[in-house]
């Protein structure tokens, strides 16, 4: 009985060549998984607030990601960019 050898260095270059491959594509991959994944990244789209001195409390964020509009509060904190669970919503 032969057996078949794989040689490393072989197996190394198939491997790059399968990274390249991908790295070619990386937007699409990137997009795809936005769109599938439950957690995306999400940008504030407005807020409301309350003014208390000279800082302004937030009352309501309101993001837009890949799925929509999601209101969304945090302890009076709107980021710019976060990342929201839509399971949790």
């Amino acid at each position: 009985m032969q057996t078949i050898r794989i040689h490393p260095l072989r197996w190394c270059a198939s491997m790059l060549r399968i990274l390249a491959r991908l790295l070619t594509i990386w937007p699409l991959l990137l997009i795809a998984a936005c769109i599938l994944s439950p957690i995306s990244p999400h940008v504030l789209y407005e807020y409301s607030y309350i003014q208390q001195g000279h800082h302004k409390l937030k009352l309501s964020c309101r993001y837009i990601g890949a799925r929509g509009f999601v209101f969304y509060k945090k302890r009076g904190e709107c980021p710019v960019i976060t990342l929201i669970d839509r399971r949790e919503r």
